[in-house]
Parts: structure tokens; C-alpha cells; sequence
């Protein structure tokens, strides 16, 4: 009976071994394949492995299993985002008909955010940016640019202000990042905002006070002109 259950316990190690050393590794390149892109790859690969995990036993898990479960798995990614691209049109329809709705969701992201702030909330919140993607672009982390999103969403769920946010923006600054958020809207498209980030990255660094430091005030455009694509 103990030869028996060594045997079993053998096989589950071996197999385990095989699975995570051998079988991974393939299922990780094939899912970068298919989705063309290294993030989109690892999170498919180990929601592919989860899934497998959950529903067969070890010995019963090989690469075509693997790998079906990853296709499946990518088309129902694909058919969720096109879901979303398409709701995220018909919002943009609604809420930027007119180029005064632009205007003033540019001076509300300048009026309510540090300029960090604005960047990662126009980003995440306007054109569903991953935290992970945000923390390249801004190289900054992800645990940071999670943090700060959730600053600068409570302070405009709340409708608060900062008032030494005068002495964090300098006027050419405002300009300057106004100008970039504006033409991303008129274009759908933050290319140009993101090309410019290098170049502003001493902006980008805020001092903390600023982040804290809150008083009541009412907002002098409409706060649901910049949940565009929440």
C-alpha cells in the first residue's frame, strides 16, 4: 500500500514538474502569439493555466488542452473589448458633440488634478489605458499610478478642490497640457499626448502636500462631461 501511494505521489510531482517546466513555457509563447503583445500574453497564459487547473487534473493537462482554452479564452477577450470599443462610441456621440464640451472637460482635468493627476485620470479614464501601460508611459510604477488614480478619483467623486494647485500648475504648463488634451479629444486618439510626456516629466512631479490638502468647492462644468469612456 505505501509502494502504491509513493508511486502516486511520484507521478504527481513528475507531473507537476513537466507542467511548469515544459508545458508553460509553450503555452506562454503560443499566447503571446496570439495575442501579439507580451502583457496581454502572460495574463492570457495564466488565465489559461487557472482555468485548466480548476476543471482537469494534472495528468489529464497537456499543450492542445492548454492551448484551446487560451484561443477560447482570447476570443471572449476580443469580443469584450469590441463590446466596450463600441459602448465607449456611442458615449463619445453623447457627451463631445460640440467642441464647448472639450473645452471644459480640458479646464475641468486642470481645474480638479495635479498635473500627474490629469495625465493618469485622461489615460485610465478616457481612453481605458491599463495601469500597467500608464506606468510605462509616465515611467512611473503600477502600484503608483493605482494609487494617484484613486486619489484623483475621490477628489472628483467628492467635488473638491485644491487650492495649492495654483502653485503646482505654472501657466505654460497649463497651456501647454491644455493644448495636448484637447487635440487627443478633437482626435480620439492620445498619441500626441503621449509623444509629449518625456518632455514633461518635471511636471509630472508634484510635490505630495498637494495631493492632500482639500477644500469644498463646486465644479464650473458639468463632472459628467469627463466620464466620457469610464
Amino acid at each position: 500500500m505505501s509502494t502504491e501511494r509513493s508511486l502516486y505521489t511520484f507521478k504527481t510531482v513528475q507531473n507537476e514538474e513537466i507542467l511548469w517546466s515544459e508545458v508553460y513555457p509553450k503555452l506562454k509563447k503560443y499566447c503571446h502569439f496570439l495575442s501579439q503583445s507580451k502583457w496581454d500574453g502572460d495574463d492570457l497564459a495564466q488565465e489559461a493555466m487557472l482555468k485548466a487547473l480548476t476543471y482537469y487534473s494534472q495528468d489529464k493537462i497537456t499543450s492542445a488542452l492548454l492551448n484551446k482554452i487560451a484561443h477560447n479564452h482570447w476570443i471572449d477577450t476580443l469580443r469584450k473589448r469590441k463590446r466596450e470599443e463600441l459602448k465607449n462610441d456611442q458615449m463619445w456621440e453623447e457627451n463631445i458633440t460640440f467642441s464647448g464640451d472639450i473645452v471644459s472637460s480640458v479646464d475641468l482635468l486642470i481645474e480638479l488634478f495635479t498635473p500627474k493627476q490629469a495625465i493618469i485620470f485622461f489615460l485610465k479614464e478616457v481612453f481605458n489605458y491599463q495601469l500597467k501601460e500608464i506606468a510605462e508611459i509616465v515611467n512611473s510604477t503600477e502600484f503608483a499610478i493605482k494609487s494617484s488614480l484613486n486619489r484623483a478619483r475621490k477628489r472628483m467623486e467628492n467635488q473638491i478642490d485644491n487650492q495649492s494647485l495654483e502653485s503646482v500648475w505654472e501657466e505654460e504648463e497649463k497651456e501647454q497640457l491644455g493644448k495636448l488634451f484637447h487635440d487627443s479629444l478633437v482626435n480620439q486618439d492620445p498619441a500626441v499626448l503621449i509623444e509629449a510626456i518625456p518632455s514633461l516629466q518635471d511636471t509630472l512631479e508634484v510635490p505630495s502636500a498637494a495631493s492632500w490638502i482639500t477644500t469644498p468647492f463646486k465644479a464650473s462644468a458639468p463632472l459628467s462631461t469627463l466620464s466620457m469612456a469610464a
